[in-house]
């Protein structure tokens, strides 16, 4: 016979299968007392920032390999080539190699949209992540998260951020929304030239779908002199 707290564990778990594990546990104060790097919600959205770039930039990875592959070059031609370059010139690449293979301008219009909202979402961030954290103690709101970063690898100078916690959490988003995007143009590409009986059944319904609209790119994330409120506009 299971006792109430075996019983107890078992309900927990399964709960955390459904939701996932709770936010905030009391008994886990981590990294407190010893250091305190922000709030908990405002370092979660910025771990959601950066596996959700992550997924994007693979994305964007996998657009440059459609066309090379269907010239019949193999893979480890197309990553030799491809992962020796620079990640801004890898964006370059992927913008080539479509001008010279793809010949529905409607795919290259989409591809060189989500090019730009990409180099939008590596720039965002790259500001974001390789910042540190700027102490609200000195005069600032408890519920914005503070950051500073050096304007650039050759300047002395800092630049500041702020961000409440529904401003990382959109960025966070904006970066899903190009995973998607990223991901319906892969999917037209895969199914616009196949019969529709060689087709999964679960891609059937994109062989008639257009491509969605471009997405909007949003204003730069621009630093300040002084530690204030972030400026982006969404």
């Amino acid at each position: 016979m299971l006792s109430c707290e075996s019983s107890e564990w078992r309900a927990r778990s399964y709960r955390n299968k459904l939701t996932g594990p709770q936010m905030t546990d009391p008994e886990d104060r981590w990294p407190l007392p010893k250091y305190n790097p922000g709030s908990h919600y405002h370092i979660h959205a910025l771990g959601v920032i950066a596996v959700t770039y992550a997924g994007f930039q693979r994305s964007v990875d996998y657009l440059y390999a459609f066309h090379p592959r269907q010239q019949k070059l193999p893979d480890e031609l197309i990553d030799l080539y491809y992962f020796s370059l620079s990640e801004e010139k890898r964006v370059n690449a992927v913008h080539e190699i479509f001008a010279k293979y793809e010949k529905d301008n409607d795919v290259n219009v989409a591809v060189d949209n989500v090019l730009e909202y990409f180099q939008w979402c590596k720039r965002t961030r790259d500001q974001i992540l390789h910042a540190e954290q700027y102490p609200a103690m000195f005069g600032g709101k408890p519920n914005t998260l503070y950051l500073t970063k050096r304007l650039s690898k050759q300047s002395p100078k800092s630049g500041h951020m702020g961000f409440k916690l529904d401003d990382l959490r959109t960025i966070a988003d904006k970066m899903r929304a190009g995973i998607v995007q990223s991901a319906d143009i892969h999917i037209h590409l895969r199914v616009r030239d196949t019969p529709t009986n060689q087709i999964e059944a679960r891609l059937r319904a994109y062989k008639q779908k257009p491509l969605s609209p471009p997405l909007s790119i949003p204003a730069p994330l621009v630093l300040s002199s002084t530690p204030t409120d972030s400026s982006l506009t969404f």
